[in-house]
């Protein structure tokens, strides 16, 4: 892949710096009180569906949504508006629509206003749902770090077959969102929608480790409801409807252990009416990693090179890094003392990918592929008991791309 570069515009007006067709592309408008942003990624003709932040997003050609683009032939489009005023979703929608067809003729893509799209939002940026239905038909997924912006008992028929996904903090805050459990959460699971929801341990109302869960989610949901070439004519794609058949289901979110029950659709012992919705076995994997609490197991990463290295573990943090492909990435696990370990194995989704049977525990992954890889650890006590760490998102880029100062 040849090195990227960015293609800068003015908001003011769409005014695009000439670009070659193997460079990044973004642009950049203003549609009434709306601030849009789109990122293209080279070589990615015609696109295949958008990712939307409807709040609390400004746009970059290197961030992980970039990145996320790059994996699946997507746009990113962020829409940012002044939250304290009157009907914000209806203001962003209107601008979504206005700046793609703005774009749309700036480009020569003729796709841009009909492509799918998936919500990504935390907080305010769960306006991103409401955008979205307005046009349900072109609504792959949503995912949202709040709990109180969708019920379902308003939903439409046509919006529910949409699948979407929550992240919450465990730690009851201000904010109030653990209670959309019951209110929201469960009556959804109730009507068997295709809902996921993930508890984070140890923070309150913080995006965290969220994006760990949302990146193979969309992915996987992706799969599931994109034709696998998109139409050459610009029109619009028809979604695929989920067959819960094809999906897994994870243990009751609120459940304290470091190894929740996940299973095949079919397979599933519970109440499937009350067990988080998976659209995979890889997003189960890391679904159950994410509902970890509390862990005796950290898991810990680091470019050989040491040119990048994951942040210190913190609850309320994500746990991120970006990496060159090629070089080898070292991944360790920090043993809390007095905890029985025998083993520890490290995963990609649920890709197991090497192991280590004495501390320092490390493991030398060195075909790491390019992409974004939510990686954690399993370890084995000596009496056979299993528990999973926390988990951690590796970029691996196919080259060092590096945004041009504006």
């Amino acid at each position: 892949m040849k090195k990227a570069a960015v293609c800068l515009v003015a908001v003011a007006a769409l005014t695009a710096l000439p670009c070659r067709a193997d460079e990044d592309t973004i642009l950049k408008t203003k549609v009434g009180p709306v601030d849009v942003g789109l990122f293209i990624p080279s070589d990615t003709k015609p696109l295949r569906g958008l990712y939307v932040h409807a709040a609390h997003y400004r746009i970059k050609s290197t961030d992980r949504w970039a990145e996320a683009s790059r994996a699946i032939g997507f746009g990113h489009i962020a829409l940012n508006i002044n939250l304290k005023l009157n009907n914000r979703p209806k203001k962003l929608r209107t601008g979504l629509d206005e700046a793609l067809i703005e774009f749309a003729a700036k480009t020569g893509r003729s796709e841009l206003p009909h492509l799918p799209m998936i919500g990504i939002g935390h907080s305010a940026g769960g306006m991103v749902v409401p955008v979205l239905l307005t046009t349900p038909e072109r609504a792959i997924t949503t995912c949202v770090s709040c709990g109180w912006i969708t019920d379902p008992k308003k939903l439409k028929p046509a919006d529910k077959s949409m699948p979407m996904l929550f992240t919450l903090g465990a730690i009851p805050d201000a904010f109030k969102m653990l209670p959309g459990i019951e209110s929201r959460f469960l009556p959804a699971r109730k009507e068997e929608l295709a809902w996921g929801l993930g508890l984070q341990w140890g923070c309150a109302h913080d995006f965290a480790n969220s994006a760990t869960l949302f990146i193979p989610w969309c992915e996987a949901v992706s799969a599931m409801r994109l034709p696998k070439y998109p139409p050459r004519t610009g029109g619009p794609v028809k979604l695929r409807d989920i067959k819960l058949s094809d999906s897994w289901l994870g243990q009751s979110p609120t459940i304290e252990t470091n190894l929740a029950t996940v299973a095949p659709y079919k397979d599933y012992k519970g109440d499937k009416t009350k067990a988080v919705w998976l659209p995979s076995r890889s997003v189960a994997f890391v679904w159950r990693a994410i509902q970890s609490k509390d862990p005796p197991v950290v898991l810990e990463a680091s470019a050989k090179d040491g040119s990048a290295e994951l942040p210190k573990a913190n609850p309320k943090s994500e746990r991120q890094m970006t990496v060159a492909s090629g070089g080898s990435i070292v991944l360790r696990a920090t043993v809390r003392k007095g905890a029985d370990v025998s083993k520890i194995q490290y995963y990609d989704g649920d890709r197991l990918i090497g192991e280590s049977t004495k501390a320092p525990w490390r493991f030398d992954w060195t075909q790491a592929p390019a992409g974004l890889r939510p990686v954690w650890a399993m370890w084995t006590s000596s009496d056979g008991k299993k528990g999973v760490s926390n988990p951690a998102l590796i970029i691996v880029r196919p080259t060092a791309l590096k945004e041009k100062k504006k």
